[in-house]
């Protein structure tokens, strides 16, 4: 759904759940590649590559399982435009009401991003910068932003945090990211931007006020009974906000998508079938042949040495046993020996 042309009186609520449903290709193509690494290397020879196999099948299902679960369950908004202000969630940590009367500013940048990725080029961890352009950014003061929005564990703010507040000077810029919510830039910056040139100038809610009456029974007497001749009005229902479920249907999927789901599901079939003797390839049989010989051989030598070490054991043994034995006796005929005289 469009951001352009709401109601400013509108709560918008954005969602990560697009995103995360559209990562089921790559769960697949994880699952994929593991499979056909498993089918093509010979893991006697590099056994280091089970790891990355491993990796490949614990994040491929995980995200794939992950991407299922959130086509039905949405979760709660990352953040929300309302006439209040920006609530703005850091997952896992806290939800932070954004006053219109603190921004700042409204902007457009583009962001650098850091990201790791592993085991890539013979390296272990290799670091990357991405550029995510025209990205939608409100400016804060930093003391508000010390006090309200700053995690002081780097655990809890995660790799992303620098991507997400930008310090400027006395300044910080809180990124809200189109591509998380899966809306255009321009329409996100359009209804932030709205919203803020109208409510920006809105002072802080006072809290309400409790009268407390007359403790004189005169005046409580009489209240009572005037409340008694009142008709009575029944309350009227509170009215419910009206609240707007942005960006796109995750439940939907494209035809780009589709076909990638489609030619993954097929490539781990036709992989397991394969693993499973159904098919092989030119040359595989005797490649796999040769390869259940070998392992066959290098049992058979590995039961081999454990019977000789079983067999040394036991011999060593049966030695110390004897040569206890002899001692005693000889000690035995000694004092025998040197006892008769």
């Amino acid at each position: 759904m469009n951001v352009s042309g709401q109601d400013i009186h509108q709560t918008l609520e954005f969602r990560s759940t697009t995103a995360i449903v559209r990562l089921l290709p790559t769960g697949l193509l994880l699952i994929f590649l593991g499979l056909l690494i498993y089918a093509l290397v010979d893991l006697d020879r590099e056994p280091w590559t089970i790891i990355g196999i491993v990796l490949c099948w614990v994040f491929g299902a995980g995200l794939v399982a992950l991407t299922l679960w959130r086509r039905s369950n949405p979760g709660k908004p990352l953040f929300t435009l309302s006439p209040a202000g920006i609530r703005y969630r850091i997952p896992f940590v806290k939800e932070v009401l954004i006053p219109w009367r603190e921004i700042q500013a409204i902007g457009t940048i583009d962001v650098e991003a850091t990201y790791w990725s592993f085991f890539q080029f013979g390296q272990f961890a290799t670091r990357h910068l991405l550029l995510l352009r025209d990205v939608t950014v409100v400016v804060l003061s930093k003391p508000f932003y010390d006090q309200r929005l700053f995690v002081d564990s780097a655990f809890l703010r995660g790799p992303g945090w620098s991507a997400n507040f930008i310090p400027r000077g006395a300044q910080v810029q809180m990124a809200l990211h189109h591509e998380l919510v899966s809306v255009e830039p321009r329409a996100l910056r359009e209804a932030v931007e709205a919203r803020w040139l109208a409510f920006r100038d809105t002072p802080a809610a006072e809290p309400a006020r409790t009268s407390v009456p007359s403790v004189g029974s005169n005046v409580g007497s009489s209240a009572t009974a005037s409340r008694s001749n009142l008709p009575k009005v029944a309350a009227a229902p509170a009215p419910k906000p009206d609240v707007v479920a942005m960006g796109e249907n995750p439940k939907v999927i494209s035809r780009w998508d589709t076909v990638k789901i489609v030619a993954l599901s097929i490539g781990i079939a036709v992989v397991l079938t394969n693993l499973t003797g159904l098919w092989q390839m030119p040359g595989q049989a005797q490649e796999r042949q040769a390869r259940a010989e070998k392992n066959a051989k290098a049992r058979e030598q590995q039961k081999h040495w454990a019977e000789t070490a079983r067999r040394l054991k036991e011999e060593s043994k049966k030695r110390e046993v004897e040569e206890r034995e002899r001692r005693e006796k000889f000690e035995q005929d000694m004092r025998r020996t040197f006892g008769g005289r």
